[in-house]
């Protein structure tokens, strides 16, 4: 039997100003390198793992990835879709497919599903009847159409650390159906909520915590109910208000054998308590000013702090340079912080300053200057480095909740300099990316357990890392295109009424025409 494999991984804030235009900001593996070049513990990973079988031969075609986080325009989108329908017609007969998709893609128009038209042009090209299996996020938007023509193993958990086990599963339920021991039907019931993503986690390391979350709940939920004869898997979606898009609230994505009525009834059950619990998302954590924020971190007698800057998350498409933060921390006297700004100018600047040189230039806010603006500050260049370091974990993104030595792996962001300002406020700049793991920061030369404060651009990745090593966290309702505040965004697409921006709206998993969006 032959498994053809291919992905295109993106996450679209269709509101960032860095959109992928143009093909030089597309990174393509093709042929064996899909193969070699997959981490052993993400979603792909784990579907090799799973389809390693003597009787299958996995035949990879190309796996696709963007650098920037903003919409992928339609020329650039029209040719990634034929490099992969290419690679499917290059592979001869197939016997099924895998798909490692994100599932938040967002062309520009015509292409706002942009995965489900990738499914669509395999279909037309491979038949109605080829088995279909695919991974996503928990942030991804499937369209009704896409769940019921390729079957979806969606992560389960925010943070994300079980794409691997979601890669064993999908390969299991593809082995099964080419055996002829299992015929998947998938059902999708909408939910009209949108985020917030802080209010959507799954899981805590603090056992006290986790219990209280309302999708840990449902998770224990959701695990009791795929036990029930018949059903395969079902999902919890969070979905992902930044992509303007009709699919981009919540969701409840049900597969069972052969039984659609099972799907659905499934889908009501869970997508029902989701909404009869709604308020408690916006009620997870609370999210200060960023003076207020400050302030309280300042005070605190247990370090490290943990100050999130929501609005400036690069996880969600933002430029992460955002100086918002700094600033505040300067002028109201902080002192042993850390936190990382992307920052080209301020990188070329110090490399040819040198350590120990002083540094007197405007820093952030270069990028997208419409939610702040750069900030005049001086300080002294502290350290210089390559970029190059180890992510130990435990960390977002399919690697568990432990450290993992078959997890570890290589990051290069390029040079970065450390800048000292105020009383000792160090600042990580690099060109590019800014890490939300706390081997970004030790790499660069910051000792955790000295800081009072530490700040991430980020909304729930940074968890999996800082959670185990940091005294408390406070979020901030900081300026940036991840605003929490979804009502202030310029929206096109996306289905109306939706709550909470609808405080008022009713809904029901029994509505007629639920199951038909």
């Amino acid at each position: 039997m032959r498994i053809g494999i291919a992905g295109i991984v993106h996450e679209t804030n269709t509101f960032a100003m860095e959109r992928n235009d143009r093909m030089d900001c597309v990174s393509i593996q093709r042929g064996q390198d899909v193969i070699t070049g997959a981490h052993p513990k993400n979603f792909i990973g784990g579907f090799l793992e799973g389809a390693a079988r003597d009787d299958v031969e996995l035949v990879p075609g190309v796996n696709i990835h963007f650098k920037h986080g903003g919409i992928i325009g339609k020329q650039v989108y029209e040719e990634c879709r034929r490099e992969i329908i290419d690679a499917f017609a290059a592979m001869g007969d197939l016997d099924g497919v895998y798909f490692g998709f994100h599932g938040a893609m967002v062309g520009e128009t015509p292409y706002g599903d942009a995965e489900g038209e990738i499914v669509r042009a395999a279909r037309d090209l491979l038949g109605a009847d080829l088995p279909m299996v695919a991974t996503y996020d928990f942030h991804s938007l499937m369209s009704k159409w896409e769940n019921e023509n390729c079957v979806p193993f969606p992560n389960n958990t925010n943070p994300h650390i079980d794409g691997y086990e979601r890669g064993l599963e999908a390969a299991d339920c593809l082995l099964q159906m080419l055996d002829g021991k299992l015929k998947p039907v998938t059902r999708r019931l909408f939910v009209p909520i949108i985020g917030p993503n802080i209010g959507q986690s799954t899981w805590s390391q603090i056992p006290e915590q986790e219990q209280q979350l309302l999708l840990f709940q449902l998770n224990e939920q959701r695990t009791a109910l795929e036990k029930v004869p018949g059903v395969v898997n079902i999902t919890i979606l969070g979905g992902y208000g930044y992509s303007d898009a009709p699919d981009a609230g919540m969701s409840i994505v049900a597969t069972t054998d052969g039984d659609a009525a099972l799907a659905a009834r499934m889908c009501a059950e869970l997508g029902q308590a989701l909404w009869d619990q709604r308020d408690v998302l916006m009620k997870v954590r609370p999210i200060l000013s960023i003076d207020d924020g400050v302030q309280e971190a300042m005070v605190r007698d247990e370090k490290p702090v943990m100050l999130v800057d929501l609005g400036d998350d690069p996880g969600s498409a933002c430029p992460a340079d955002s100086p918002a933060v700094l600033e505040a921390l300067i002028r109201l006297g902080a002192k042993d912080c850390a936190l990382t700004i992307r920052d080209a100018e301020v990188v070329d600047a110090g490399l040819q300053a040198g350590v120990g040189a002083t540094l007197s230039m405007q820093v952030g806010g270069k990028i997208d200057g419409r939610f702040y603006q750069p900030l005049q500050a001086t300080g002294t260049i502290r350290s210089i480095d390559d970029g190059n370091y180890m992510i130990l974990g435990p960390t977002h993104g399919g690697w568990g909740r432990d450290v993992n030595p078959d997890a570890f792996r290589e990051a290069n962001i390029g040079p970065r300099v450390v800048v000292r300002y105020g009383d000792k406020i160090d600042v990580i700049f690099s060109r590019n990316r800014t890490g939300k793991d706390r081997d970004f920061f030790k790499s660069a030369g910051i000792i955790l357990e000295e800081k009072q404060i530490l700040v991430v651009k980020s909304n729930q990745a940074h968890r999996a890392s800082f959670d185990p090593v940091v005294a408390s966290t406070i979020e901030l309702s900081s300026p940036g295109v991840s605003t929490v505040d979804y009502a202030s965004l310029p929206y096109k697409y996306l289905r109306r009424p939706m709550w909470p921006m609808d405080p008022d709206m009713t809904w029901s998993a029994g509505d007629d025409g639920a199951f038909d969006l």
